[in-house]
């Protein structure tokens, strides 16, 4: 009886609730979202993957799956010049349900991860790079399929009424999200849902009533999961049960465990700060929504700024994490023995630089790592060149690369890339080359940025037969990563 009351207490979320959080997570207002890896950033959505990656002992059953999700997403850079342009949303399934609201309202629910790629962009004239009216390509578990109708209508997933976003876009109206629910036919079959990979309302439930002591922390596991939490012989996605159990009770999962499992959200690998806040705060969506707002806000007001309608693109952050970054300087400096420096890292102030470079900060955890490894390693007046170097690129070249790419640069992701080359072009660490080869090394960031850039040439783009688009297949090395 004591474990009903306590049932009670906690109830597990809505299907309505689950998606407005989802939907506050993973989009901006109307607009539409997408993350951006470039050819050789294929780690990081390998690490997206694999939180949901089926793991399958059966070797005959993988016929039944998309067994490796990452070549399904991936494979899909063809369409958008070699770069990956992608985005996370969750569909819902609800059994015995015939009625849309009374679906959005059930506490009894089967949650499933599905990626969508873009394929089309509105016009062939190189401005209106927007894709929310056009084609996108839907990848989850079990199917590779082009088009929403084409999804709906053939999806394997498991019967049933399923509530999600309309064409797997997120979008807020007055700050509610707007849910369509579709009808989906049996087309799973009985071997398939033996291995089915969701998390149900039950698992949550069964999170929801345990004493919260009983959680610990497991290796990779399973579909869910890179760190996992384990209650009552279940177990459970870090940051996934962080998030629907939020509000409920604080959680014991090790910071450094959920730090990895948010770049599911973040796009980004440092956010250890994040995920610390995340557990210290009974509420962690509202902590980590507000974190992302900031960063798509950042865009949307640069956005603003490009003539004609772009979608809002999230770049990467591929700032090393502070252990992966000092292996990085001793690696290039291992030929200069007693390189150790103790510059107050107090002293190096961002504030006092220019304002392109302090406001385009994306996630100050990472300009600290940046500085507090050049403090150890690099000299006070090669330090200050970097930085220097940093605030030029975002004064001089930023603008043009925005107007080309339509995407934003963060000034983490430039430091760092002058850091890189700096270490690896010039080693011998001389600021007075450093100074006479700066042209050099913004080119070379310049050139590194426009490879990344997923907007195909409007001359080669041609008229989608399906939707209001254009397209066009890139040839390229789809198995480059």
């Amino acid at each position: 009886m004591s474990e009903l009351n306590e049932s009670a207490e906690f109830l597990v979320p809505t299907v309505r609730e689950v998606q407005q959080m989802f939907a506050e997570l993973l989009s901006h207002d109307e607009d539409i979202t997408w993350d951006l890896l470039s050819a050789n950033q294929g780690d990081i959505l390998k690490n997206k993957v694999n939180e949901f990656k089926a793991q399958i002992d059966d070797p005959n059953s993988m016929r039944l799956v998309n067994g490796d999700l990452f070549d399904s997403i991936w494979y899909y850079r063809k369409y958008t010049n070699g770069q990956s342009l992608t985005s996370l949303f969750f569909v819902m399934i609800v059994e015995n349900v015939t009625d849309p609201k009374l679906a959005e309202q059930s506490r009894s629910w089967y949650l499933y991860p599905v990626f969508r790629c873009r394929r089309c962009v509105e016009n062939n004239t190189g401005q209106n790079n927007s894709s929310l009216e056009c084609c996108m390509v839907y990848v989850n578990q079990y199917d590779s399929i082009e088009g929403w109708d084409n999804f709906v209508q053939n999806s394997r997933l498991r019967p049933g009424l399923m509530v999600t976003p309309n064409r797997g876009v997120y979008k807020l109206i007055d700050g509610e999200v707007e849910l369509n629910a579709y009808c989906i036919p049996g087309r799973l079959r009985t071997k398939m849902l033996s291995r089915d990979r969701c998390i149900s309302a039950e698992d949550v439930q069964e999170a929801l009533i345990r004493p919260t002591e009983s959680i610990t922390n497991l290796k990779y596991d399973g579909f869910f999961g890179l760190y996992r939490v384990q209650l009552g012989g279940k177990l459970y996605d870090s940051v996934l049960y962080q998030l629907l159990v939020s509000g409920h009770r604080k959680s014991v999962i090790e910071a450094e465990n959920l730090s990895d499992s948010l770049t599911l959200f973040t796009h980004g690998i440092n956010n250890s700060r994040l995920s610390s806040l995340m557990i210290k705060d009974q509420n962690s969506s509202v902590v980590l929504g507000n974190y992302l707002k900031r960063v798509f806000d950042t865009i949307f007001w640069k956005t603003n700024r490009i003539e004609g309608k772009v979608d809002l693109i999230r770049s990467a952050n591929e700032v090393p994490t502070k252990n992966d970054l000092y292996l990085f300087f001793h690696r290039k400096l291992r030929k200069q023995y007693n390189r150790c420096f103790s510059v107050e890292k107090n002293t190096i102030k961002v504030e006092d630089l220019g304002s392109a470079l302090r406001n385009n900060i994306e996630n100050q955890e990472n300009i600290e790592i940046l500085i507090t490894v050049m403090t150890k390693h690099l000299k006070p007046e090669m330090i200050q060149l970097i930085l220097q170097l940093t605030q030029s690129f975002m004064e001089s070249t930023r603008e043009e690369l925005w107007q080309l790419l339509k995407y934003h640069i963060s000034t983490d992701i430039v430091l760092y890339q002058v850091i890189r080359i700096v270490l690896e072009d010039f080693s011998n660490l001389d600021p007075n080359e450093v100074k006479e080869q700066s042209s050099y090394i913004l080119g070379h960031i310049k050139a590194r940025f426009v490879s990344y850039n997923p907007n195909s040439p409007p001359e080669l783009l041609k008229k989608c037969r399906k939707c209001v688009g254009y397209y066009h297949i890139s040839k390229i090395d789809l198995s480059a990563q």
